[in-house]
């Protein structure tokens, strides 16, 4: 099961309570991971303290493991050090990011020391760095890794740079997290959202998310941007890691035995075409005649159905990936939404996958 995570920052115009509101909102939703910053330069730390000890109590008392990103000035002030993180624990912060500032030698301590899990900057972090740390003793039970956001745009990452960072911490077993942005209320003072991935700075949340957990390098996915609506919140909450799940537009005349096996579970052959994914369910579940209709070109994305005049094959489901000719044997039935057509490139040999009919 994936970690579901949210982002909330104190001192940038939102106020405590509608900051802890969000938070019971979430919850109810599922997340369970709180982000938040004292490394934020537009605002100003010292004022922000005695609120942020109290935003983090509220966060604890409702369930939430906290993320926190603070700076050495920071850690100071909330009377902790290198060598003393009790302070942070008492106050219910789980996990420590670290970035800047801070050397191997001492990472690896303070993953020894126990009192809280480490987490690094997996988009900064290279092979040897990573090695280096692993040569340091490093306790790697007690480390874990979330990407960075990007608010300026065009400088979030390369989905191949991305690729590349998130499994060398797989390699090493270290859960890895990134960040998803919101559309209804992106963070000032560049409001543009906060992503990871450059790519997803203009997607619907759901559709970025799909595209994180769909890829398998990630094991959670967290709003960037506080204050995600309670429509974003429920679209991504309701995406699972277990299943490619595609929304589609159905054709008007499909019959009801194409439509129960449209609808059915599948699972992608692990011998899937060139050209097609294959349901290896869809012909086991097709259990009365299925006539022919108008053959209509495939295009990708396109779900088509075999008809009567495949005879065998018949109720066989496929999704077209790359365009294909008029075939009187095959009836489309449905097409994946525009928006939706790039995850088909994550439907591997043996994935599961479900089809949805528009909202």
């Amino acid at each position: 099961m994936w970690e579901k995570g949210i982002s909330a920052y104190l001192g940038l115009g939102i106020s405590l309570d509608a900051s802890q509101n969000y938070l019971e909102l979430a919850h109810a939703y599922g997340y369970t991971r709180l982000f938040t910053s004292l490394h934020i330069p537009e605002a100003n730390i010292h004022s922000l303290l005695p609120d942020f000890k109290r935003f983090i109590r509220f966060a604890t008392n409702n369930g939430y493991k906290v993320t926190a990103d603070i700076s050495a000035t920071a850690l100071t002030m909330l009377g902790a050090s290198c060598t003393d993180l009790a302070p942070l624990k008492e106050l219910g912060i789980t996990t420590l990011r670290l970035d800047y500032g801070f050397p191997l030698e001492q990472i690896a301590a303070l993953t020894r020391s126990g009192d809280l899990e480490i987490e690094l900057n997996a988009s900064t972090i290279t092979p040897i760095i990573l090695d280096k740390l692993n040569h340091s003793k490093v306790n790697l039970t007690n480390l874990r890794a979330c990407h960075n956001y990007y608010p300026r745009p065009e400088t979030g990452l390369a989905f191949e740079l991305f690729a590349q960072r998130s499994q060398l911490f797989h390699d090493y077993g270290i859960p890895v997290l990134a960040f998803i942005p919101s559309r209804s209320c992106p963070r000032g003072p560049i409001f543009a959202g906060l992503p990871t991935l450059e790519k997803h700075r203009l997607l619907a949340p759901e559709l970025a998310a799909k595209e994180l957990l769909a890829c398998h390098f990630i094991d959670g996915v967290l709003f960037g941007d506080p204050l995600a609506s309670k429509a974003e919140l429920a679209s991504v909450a309701a995406v699972t890691d277990d299943c490619i799940e595609l929304q589609v537009s159905v054709e008007s005349d499909i019959s009801a035995a194409e439509r129960e096996i449209l609808f059915a579970a599948h699972t992608n052959r692990l011998d899937p075409g060139e050209q097609v994914i294959r349901s290896q369910q869809a012909r086991d579940l097709c259990k009365s005649i299925i006539p022919a209709r108008t053959p209509q070109r495939r295009q990708a994305g396109s779900v088509t159905i075999d008809n009567q005049n495949y005879q065998r094959y018949m109720g066989e489901l496929q999704i077209i990936r790359s365009p294909l000719p008029l075939d009187n044997q095959v009836n489309i039935a449905a097409k994946i939404i525009p928006e939706e057509v790039f995850l088909l490139d994550y439907i591997r040999p043996g994935d599961a996958f479900r089809l949805k009919e528009q909202r």
